[in-house]
Parts: C-alpha cells; sequence; structure tokens
C-alpha cells in the first residue's frame, strides 16, 4: 500500500494544499502546530513513507527519564549513532515521556532505549510510527519487535563456566527487584533456577537484591550459610557496586567468592581483580535494530524479535576450585 499513497492523496485527507505538504516534510517551521500534526497523522495513517525533502529519513532514539545511560546504555547509543550515521540517516534523540511530540516531526520510525514499562503500551495509544525495542518486550499487534541480547543463552553460558571451575553453589544477585526481574524479556532468573535445577541445584541460594547494599551483612551472612562460593550478578553497574562492597567487608574476590558479572566497557577489564564477565554485542544490537526497524518502516513480510548472543570474557574474578575436596578445602599438596 505504501507504493500507491501520494503527495497528493495525504494532501486530501488532510485538507491543504500540495505546497503544505511539502513544507511539512521538509520540517519548515513557519508551518502551523496543529496543520503539521494532520498532515503528519494523515501521512502514518495512510502509510505513506515520511522522508524529509531532502531524502535523508530521521530515526527516534528513545531514552530512559533522565537519560540515565549508565552499564550499556551509553555503548549502545554510540553503536546505534554511528549505524544510523552510516546508513545516511539523521538522529532525534527524545526521553520516553516525550513521545508524543513525534507526532509533530518527520521521523520515520524510532528505536527505544528505555526500560520504561509502561511505554509499549503508551505509544500504541500516543504514536503510529514502527518502533524497535531493545532488550525490552514489545507488542506485535501494535507493530512493535523487539531485539534483545539472549538472556537464557548468557545464563547458560556463564553457568557452563563457573561449573567447569567447580562451583555448584552459585548465588544469583541482581540490581532489580524479584518481581521486575520476572518480568524482564531476556527470562534470565528462569533460566537461572531451570539450568540449575537440571545440573543437580533444584533449590540454590536465593535471589538476592542488592540495589541498596544492606550495611549488616545480612547478604553475606546468608552466602556463609549457604555455603556459596560463586556469585552470579546481572547489570552492568552491580559488579562494580558489589566488588567495592564485598571489599569493604573485609571479603576477598576470587579467593572467597569468585563473581561473574556484566562487562561494563572499558571498566571491568581495570578492576580489581579484573572480572571475568558476560558482554553485550553493543555493535550487533545496533546493527539488528537498525534493520529490523527499516523492515517495518518498508511493510516486509515474516517481522520477528531477535536474539543477539553472548559472549563470555574470561580474567581473574573466577577461582577454580574443581580440584577442592566436598567440604571446599584445597586438596593436600602432591606425595603427601
Amino acid at each position: 500500500m505504501t507504493g500507491k499513497v501520494t503527495v497528493r492523496m495525504v494532501a486530501e485527507a488532510a485538507q491543504v494544499s500540495l505546497a503544505t505538504v511539502s513544507r511539512v516534510l521538509n520540517n519548515d517551521p513557519h508551518v502551523h502546530t496543529t496543520t503539521r500534526t494532520r498532515v503528519i497523522r494523515c501521512a502514518q495513517q495512510l502509510g505513506y513513507r515520511l522522508e524529509p525533502g531532502n531524502g535523508r529519513r530521521i530515526i527516534a532514539l528513545v531514552l530512559p527519564d533522565g537519560g540515565d545511560l549508565r552499564g550499556y546504555g551509553g555503548p549502545l547509543l554510540a553503536n546505534l549513532r554511528a549505524e544510523i550515521s552510516m546508513r545516511k540517516y539523521r538522529t532525534e534523540l527524545i526521553g520516553n515521556t516525550d513521545i508524543e511530540i513525534l507526532n509533530d516531526r518527520v521521523v520515520s520510525g524510532a528505536i527505544s532505549l528505555s526500560l520504561e514499562r509502561t511505554l509499549p503500551a503508551a505509544w500504541a495509544d500516543q504514536c503510529t510510527l514502527p518502533l524497535v525495542m531493545i532488550n525490552f518486550a514489545g507488542d506485535h499487534l501494535n507493530h512493535i519487535y523487539t531485539v534483545r541480547s539472549d538472556g537464557e543463552q548468557g545464563i547458560e553460558l556463564a553457568l557452563n563456566h563457573l561449573w567447569q571451575k567447580g562451583h555448584r553453589k552459585i548465588a544469583y544477585l541482581s540490581d532489580q527487584g524479584r518481581e521486575h526481574e520476572l518480568e524482564l524479556c531476556s527470562r534470565r532468573y528462569p533460566a537461572f533456577r531451570r539450568l540449575m535445577a537440571a545440573h543437580g541445584e533444584p533449590d540454590p541460594p536465593e535471589f538476592f537484591h542488592i540495589g541498596n547494599w544492606p550495611q549488616d551483612g545480612s547478604i553475606l551472612r546468608r552466602l556463609r550459610e549457604t555455603r556459596t562460593t560463586a556469585l552470579l550478578c546481572v547489570g552492568e553497574p552491580i559488579g562494580i557496586a558489589l566488588t567495592r562492597n564485598l571489599q569493604k567487608a573485609g571479603v576477598r574476590i576470587p579467593e572467597d567468592f569468585s563473581l561473574l558479572a556484566m562487562e561494563y566497557p572499558s571498566v571491568s577489564e581495570n578492576l580489581v581483580p579484573s572480572h571475568t564477565t558476560l558482554a553485550q554485542n553493543f555493535k550487533r544490537l545496533a546493527s539488528e535494530a537498525v534493520n529490523l526497524l527499516e523492515k517495518i518502516m518498508n511493510h516486509s513480510p515474516g517481522l520477528k524479535d531477535i536474539d543477539i548472543p553472548y559472549t563470555l570474557i574470561e580474567r581473574e574474578s573466577v577461582l577454580d576450585i574443581s580440584r577442592r575436596g566436598p567440604d571446599g578445602a584445597a586438596p593436600p599438596p602432591s606425595g603427601s
């Protein structure tokens, strides 16, 4: 249908002249806001491909409230902007609470870095633009699709590494509350429980929410009571905060607890000890997100969500205890 829709049809639907449509498509600031909005919405509803007069599409990047891009957000944004520029498009940055302003702009589609739970519903209610979510569930009924790092594959990769190093009592620590963690499209915590059970640990050490590390030592006591030997930390900033809190408590990594965290670019490798991590492929996340958005904008068939695998980077924070005895003690010296 997109190829059959003409500027004249848009003008007739919006009850304006061809010249007015042309000015709107070129983002002429002299067009009245009400007229601009009517033209753009009519074009979107008709399926007309919104492109500026110079032919350079504009892709909006939806950022979280307050522009918080800690952890993976900063590298992901940098890779998205580079990918969009390489394809000769332009970028417009907006906050996830300002999405309604896109109805007044000649924007071809959007990619969201926000993890705000209400965004897909708000988008379906307020916007008709194509949207791709990164690391957050979409809404196929409203043509919102997802590109995400494969949480289940990543957790399996991490656990296999820890199991090979002799660890069986592995605790799961998150910077998200338990309920929010269960809602994530990555399904990483259910995967952790399922894989631990399959490996003979049906009741692993409990879920630990350490968004605010308690100063009473309660988490550390529970880790010791469950004879935990390894900590699996999800969320890029959490491994850094956890390392600091453990060191303040006199805990040594990896001698007392091994730690496997999420890769925080340019930081994880410079910690002491340097962290063994699961790394998201930011370049591929960006590339696949733009690819998927182009397919939606072009009304391509066979649209589907895309999973991107993690990679494991081995450094110094995981200790090999595979030769220890069942009580966790080191083996006796050879020849004794």
